[in-house]
């Protein structure tokens, strides 16, 4: 009986270390994989920096533009017509500006 019983312990403690085993096995797939999304979630950030900065840019240009326009339709045109066209150049600013994280 005590020749059974240790055989029986020789199978479990074979099964518990190829169990382990192939825990192990996906525990380091995992890791893996994550080590993989975190390397792209860090190229995506990279990206979107720079399509933001690219955005600012615009913007930047934009408001640039609006001024100096601003300043040439003070001296031009009616009140009616300095304000439609005024309020066109805002509403692109807001637009565009909606495009870029705070």
């Amino acid at each position: 009986m005590a020749l059974f019983n240790i055989t029986i312990e020789k199978v479990i403690v074979k099964y518990n270390d190829e169990k382990l085993d192939l825990i192990i096995q996906k525990i380091d797939l995992v890791m893996a994989t994550l080590a993989e999304l975190s390397a792209k979630v860090d190229e995506l950030q990279v990206s979107l920096d720079a399509e933001q900065e690219q955005i600012q840019t615009a913007l930047n240009g934009l408001q640039e533009t609006i001024t100096a326009l601003q300043a040439q339709l003070v001296d031009g045109g009616t009140e009616a017509e300095r304000q439609a066209v005024l309020d066109k150049l805002n509403t692109i600013k807001t637009d565009l500006e909606g495009t870029v994280a705070p």
